[in-house]
């Protein structure tokens, strides 16, 4: 209701909600933004912000197309709504590298890129870290990579450094890292005068604390953190401790982003499932060595199922789709519009160099098997896509290829649409040599 107040109560729907009610339940959801009001004041707009920023701030890095989203959570855990920016994954390049090594820990990381249900998995960033005494060796790092396509981490502790930095990256937005006591003044001054987010290093809890009362003294919102200790335990623990007390306890001094770096962790576990242990216990970048890269990927996949909202499953649009060169006589075989259903599929018969159309039904997003029990593929529904596509303009045939779990719907199915029904085997893997064995495609 304090929502509701502070606005016009026109019920206009200019928004696009109907009502200044249902607007203000999207305010508090964080659905949509303030902006979607036109007539809210400066002063309503300022305070409904203040009501409905997310416990955990937003900061963002690097600029345009190439930005890095932090933050913006409201829950602890994820089926109370849902996450909503995936922590980065940022590979760590120091200034103690050799050219060589350099070009190619640039050159592969695009190796390490995955294609999952419709969204491609990737490195996030790059974190240039001052390990040398020499500042003309850092600069040199930052000159080979200013033009990659990777928003960047400034990880130095020395001002007069990071002032020649930020002036090479002027206008970047690269994230200051290295921010602390006996230097915060200055760093806040450089991250102020660049544009950039800052991000404290702090030894302990009191000196956390106090560096963050500082920034935010100096007006800074876009504030980063990495949290006090050095052992696997002691990390999970303080970045558990950083996301409960600024979401469950709203202590606002806490409410942001945080970073780690996974090489500095003393941990008898392999760092691959060291950064697995950070992941989930909240860390917003993890900084790994380019050797963790080989092991990055099911650490992605993680991620991703991470980041799924639990309320809705991951569903594409339902419709008929070519997989590879299709004609006339090419089969067609049916599925349901759950994600990982359909790339999985799509994957298999690609590989197994099937040519067919792809008959894909809506059925909330469900895979085959959940959609049979819950009934959401029904037989008319199949009809309807068969229709609304006009599959029977497209092929010469009338053989439909259903999936193995969806056989109990072959009588219905065949009844409904006029469609001879063949039930298609329960794994993808093998539809390849199904459809051979039926002289539904050439050997």
């Amino acid at each position: 209701m304090d929502i509701y107040r502070l606005l016009p109560k026109t019920n206009c729907g200019k928004c696009g909600s109907p009502t200044c009610m249902a607007f203000a339940f999207k305010l508090a959801q964080g659905a949509v933004t303030v902006d979607k009001c036109p007539f809210l004041t400066d002063e309503a707009k300022r305070a409904l912000m203040g009501l409905t920023a997310p416990p955990v701030a937003v900061v963002s890095i690097g600029h345009g197309g190439r930005e890095v989203k932090l933050g913006g959570e409201r829950v602890s855990f994820r089926h109370e709504d849902k996450f909503y920016n995936e922590p980065a994954i940022a590979v760590e390049l120091n200034d103690l590298i050799d050219v060589d090594a350099l070009e190619t820990a640039l050159k592969t990381l695009k190796e390490y890129e995955v294609e999952r249900m419709g969204q491609t998995l990737k490195i996030n960033m790059l974190a240039l870290r001052n390990l040398s005494s020499e500042d003309d060796a850092f600069i040199r790092l930052v000159e080979a990579v200013k033009a990659v396509e990777y928003p960047l981490i400034i990880s130095t502790e020395n001002p007069t450094l990071a002032n020649r930095t930020l002036d090479i990256l002027k206008g970047e937005r690269p994230l200051l890292h290295g921010a602390s006591l006996r230097n915060i003044t200055i760093m806040a001054m450089l991250a102020k005068r660049f544009n950039c987010p800052i991000s404290i290093k702090a030894s302990d809890w009191r000196e956390l604390i106090s560096c963050i009362d500082r920034l935010k003294g100096l007006g800074f919102s876009e504030i980063v953190l990495q949290p006090p200790g050095d052992t696997l335990k002691q990390l999970v623990e303080n970045l558990t401790i950083i996301r409960r007390l600024a979401i469950d306890k709203k202590f606002s001094k806490l409410g942001y982003p945080t970073i780690v770096f996974s090489s500095d962790v003393k941990s008898n576990v392999p760092e691959h499932l060291t950064v697995s242990a950070l992941l989930v216990r909240y860390a917003s970048i993890i900084v790994v060595k380019p050797e963790v890269l080989p092991l990055i990927r099911p650490v992605m996949l993680l991620r991703q199922s991470i980041m799924m909202d639990p309320r809705a499953p991951i569903s594409i649009k339902s419709g008929l789709y070519r997989i590879g060169k299709p004609s006339e006589n090419s089969p067609v075989l049916l599925t349901t519009n759950y994600a990982l259903t359909f790339h999985i599929l799509r994957n298999d018969l690609e590989n197994q160099n099937v040519d067919c159309h792809l008959l894909v039904v809506d059925t909330g997003g469900l895979s085959v098997a959940c959609s049979v029990a819950g009934n959401k593929l029904k037989p008319d529904s199949v009809r309807q896509m068969i229709e609304e596509t006009d599959l029977e303009a497209k092929v010469v045939h009338r053989t439909l290829v259903i999936p193995g779990r969806a056989a109990k719907l072959a009588g219905e199915i065949e009844d409904i649409t006029g469609w001879r029904v063949l039930i298609g085997p329960f794994n993808s893997k093998d539809i390849g040599d199904f459809l051979r064995k039926h002289n539904l495609i050439g050997r």
